[in-house]
């Protein structure tokens, strides 16, 4: 008989007489705010959350959008959503006006019941509201503080695998949002991948700052370690942005052992590190450090690895890994005890460049390299698009059945599977996958393949100054253009410092990549990311061609006669 839960309700109902310590939130992103939650703790306060709910009417198969601040009241209501057999729909709380938009389209999207939310977001709500009214949606509004915090007795909903348990909004740059249709067995499949992937280790502790509201977060920290039964130590990630150290100073407190941080978070760390005090770290704990969500890069890593050495760090501990929402998370890693490993990418793919591998593909996932043009498999060192099959890929996207055919049910010829078309190119070498772009933001300038996030990590190793930078290809009248916006300081910029800004990328673009771009440079925090940090190209594209990237206000006599 297979002993494997059905569900993360049913694991949370194994353990919710346990008194182990479940989740410990820091409040202030140090060790001196922490709150602890045992397993019991959690069933406790998730049964007040699903009562509060079902006394609202809120039932089997509803919408409830999840909006609430990072905190152990996030994870009480996603599990007391879950458990009244509700579906869960995590967002980005509006703190800002510009993300209102965005959670607007999310709720219109899902036509939820309830929303569940922090009471500092009264204003944004009472805004919602008024634009919800045209679409005829009347959500309850749940304010997480307002909750009683009583003892509540539920009748619990037990899900068939194939239900549907939550529905996450990927955050994509272009387009209306789309939520992807998690099933019980898609969750609960993943983490059995996960755990393949990091093995046995019953004095698992597990860190994390990632946002609650995507996938990598949610699923790979909050719901992996209620799966795996381990203690997982959560921060804001906005502590961790205002002072990346904390990160490495709970790892070092809570002597963590599993933790999980994107490309951007390792070149912040390290920054940290190398002006900061580290008498106090110690990283020797740290088994898997998982690194994914966006592109990585092999000079980061090195960096990362230099300067965390002295500090215990184990450069095997580094687990570059690939996955996204459509296929629950995770769909391939770096097997544990080994160090990565590094390659060229092949031609034509553009520059020859040096691709970390994200490591072998998990055994219930099978991955194909396929030739966009005719749609066949392509043979092992050759890139194309990457196809992926297997129990962790979704249902398909929310109420949209056309794009859940073409994304969802791909067929190659002579198999019967149905493939999951990601977008993503790459290819496969000696058993390992390495990723090296995503198709739509693939640049074609004179017949060379070029892929942005290269183009952009040259251009901050052109000049200190630069932290961020985007590219993207415009029509430079009839031939395809490489365009490259840079972010710099504007107390660092004069005349003569502009151009020489401008001059040193055109010769680091040009030299490695054989082509001259056009540079603009504007001031930090304008270039547009998602909520997760991710650039957005294709609205960096079109803010350019509408002109709407700020300069940076120079003398223009220094400028005289030059241009880039």
């Amino acid at each position: 008989m297979d002993s494997r839960p059905k569900s993360i309700v049913e694991v949370l109902s194994e353990r919710s007489s346990s008194e182990g310590i479940a989740y410990i939130f820091l409040a202030d992103g140090t060790s001196e705010s922490e709150i602890r939650w045992s397993f019991a703790d959690i069933a406790r306060n998730s049964r007040t959350f699903a009562a509060d709910l079902g006394d609202r009417g809120i039932g089997v198969g509803d919408r409830v959008v999840l909006a609430v601040n990072p905190s152990l009241e996030y994870v009480a209501a996603l599990y007391g959503i879950m458990q009244l057999g509700a579906i869960p729909v995590p967002c980005f709380p509006p703190v800002r006006p510009k993300e209102l938009g965005r959670f607007q389209a999310i709720t219109c999207d899902c036509s939820p019941a309830g929303i569940v939310i922090n009471e500092m977001y009264r204003e944004q709500v009472g805004a919602l509201r008024d634009c919800l009214k045209s679409s005829n949606l009347e959500p309850v509004i749940v304010y997480a503080e307002q909750v009683p915090g009583r003892t509540a007795d539920i009748d619990v909903v037990s899900p068939a695998p194939d239900d549907l348990a939550l529905i996450q909004y990927t955050s994509g740059s272009t387009g209306s949002p789309k939520g992807v249709c998690l099933t019980h067995d898609n969750l609960v499949s993943n983490c059995e991948a996960l755990s393949r992937s990091m093995g046995h280790d019953p004095q698992r502790v597990g860190m994390s700052w990632l946002p609650p509201y995507h996938d990598m977060g949610l699923i790979g920290t909050i719901i992996m370690s209620m799966y795996d039964g381990s203690p997982l130590v959560m921060m804001s990630p906005i502590h961790f942005v205002q002072d990346p150290r904390r990160w490495l100073k709970a790892i070092t407190d809570y002597r963590a052992s599993v933790t999980v941080g994107p490309n951007f978070a390792l070149d912040l760390c390290a920054d940290a590190v190398i002006h900061g005090e580290t008498t106090d770290l110690d990283l020797s704990t740290v088994k898997e450090l998982f690194c994914g969500a966006e592109p990585i890069h092999a000079g980061t890593l090195a960096r990362f690895q230099r300067t965390m050495a002295p500090l215990g760090f184990d450069e095997k501990a580094v687990v570059p890994c690939y996955g996204m929402a459509e296929a629950t998370l995770f769909v391939a890693g770096k097997r544990s005890g080994s160090r990565y490993r590094t390659d060229r990418a092949p031609e034509p793919s553009g520059t020859n460049w040096v691709v970390v591998s994200c490591g072998a593909v998990d055994n219930e996932h099978t991955v194909r390299i396929v030739d966009t043009t005719t749609l066949t498999s392509l043979e092992d060192g050759f890139v194309g698009e990457i196809w992926v099959s297997g129990r962790s890929v979704a249902a398909g996207y929310h109420n949209r059945p056309e794009l859940t055919r073409e994304m969802f049910r791909a067929r190659l010829p002579g198999e019967d599977r149905g493939y999951l078309r990601t977008g993503d190119l790459g290819f496969i070498r000696s058993g390992e996958l390495f990723v090296t772009g995503r198709i739509k933001d693939l640049i074609i300038v004179g017949g060379r393949n070029i892929y942005p996030h290269d183009v952009e990590a040259a251009v901050v190793r052109a000049d200190p100054v630069f932290r961020k930078a985007v590219a993207f290809s415009i029509d430079g009248h009839g031939s395809e253009e490489l365009c490259v916006v840079a972010e710099a300081g504007i107390g660092e910029v004069t005349g003569d410092s502009y151009f020489r800004m401008a001059e040193s990328i055109v010769y680091c673009v040009t030299a490695e990549f054989g082509v001259r771009p056009r540079v603009h440079i504007c001031p930090r925090r304008t270039i547009p990311t998602t909520t997760s940090g991710k650039i957005r190209r294709q609205q960096a594209r079109q803010m350019f061609l509408a002109n709407g990237f700020p300069s940076i206000e120079i003398d223009p006599s220094a400028m005289r006669g030059r241009t880039a």
